[in-house]
């Protein structure tokens, strides 16, 4: 009998062991997938700089793609690093009580001062109230809720081929909010319409999405909350807890 539970369980550690080295290879493959390709061009553009006589529109244009890479390549080494942290249980939420619409207000501002500077994205975002909501504080960290916010439009611009964006908020309950991002419903043409199927789906070839998606997941997690889509508004939202003792009770689960 004893012989037979060892080995059930050398047989369980050498499949979970198979696995760990299944795993560690796909996420290793995806870091470096994800680090190659806006490298790849910043050091392509450079030598083209470098090595050809050109004019000065070319040129403009060859140094924007290697600030778009370089962009690029932060947004992603700021995804490994946060997700690094969460599977660690390193990070440290900075809890405090905020204004969630001065938050997005701030995301907003922030948000259109990058696309001024860096000019490496054609989204535009409208801010959408819920008239019944005049006042909404929530104890949060803000940091974290507006990453989070970034990591959710990446994710929707990625599924429609459109530049308006909806953000915005709604109260679920009094201690429940949903934060959201939606395509401009008018904008939609029925052919660009997505099922439940397509709107669930990660292309998870794709580096950047695939770290995207796994790092808002987390996330959201961190923040007591989880992701919500709704196929009928064509919708990626998430809710999360407007408390902090809420918040401390979803990570001790």
């Amino acid at each position: 009998m004893k012989n037979s539970i060892k080995t059930i369980n050398d047989f369980i550690l050498k499949e979970n062991h198979k696995r760990f080295d299944s795993e560690k290879v796909s996420f290793l493959s995806h870091v470096s997938h994800g680090i190659r390709t806006p490298l790849n061009a910043i050091i392509g553009f450079s030598k083209l700089l470098v090595l050809k006589e050109i004019n000065e529109n070319k040129k403009k244009e060859y140094i924007q793609e290697i600030l778009n890479g370089g962009n690029l390549l932060l947004q992603f080494v700021d995804n490994i690093m946060d997700l690094s942290q969460f599977e660690a249980k390193n990070y440290s939420l900075r809890i405090k009580n905020h204004d969630i619409n001065k938050i997005i207000w701030d995301f907003t501002e922030d948000f259109y001062y990058r696309k001024t500077e860096n000019k490496d994205t054609d989204i535009n975002l409208m801010i959408v109230w819920d008239s019944k909501v005049l006042d909404c504080e929530i104890e949060t960290d803000a940091i974290l809720l507006k990453k989070s916010i970034q990591r959710l439009i990446n994710l929707v611009s990625v599924k429609y081929p459109l530049e308006e964006f909806e953000l915005g908020y709604r109260k679920l309950t009094d201690n429940l909010i949903s934060i959201f991002v939606r395509p401009v419903l008018e904008k939609l043409s029925p052919d660009i319409l997505l099922d439940e199927k397509q709107l669930y789906s990660i292309d998870k070839d794709n580096s950047f999405d695939f770290f995207n998606y796994k790092v808002l997941l987390e996330s959201i997690s961190m923040l007591g909350g989880e992701i919500n889509l709704d196929s009928d508004n064509q919708e990626y939202s998430f809710s999360i807890p407007s408390d902090c003792n809420n918040i401390r009770r979803m990570n001790q689960i």
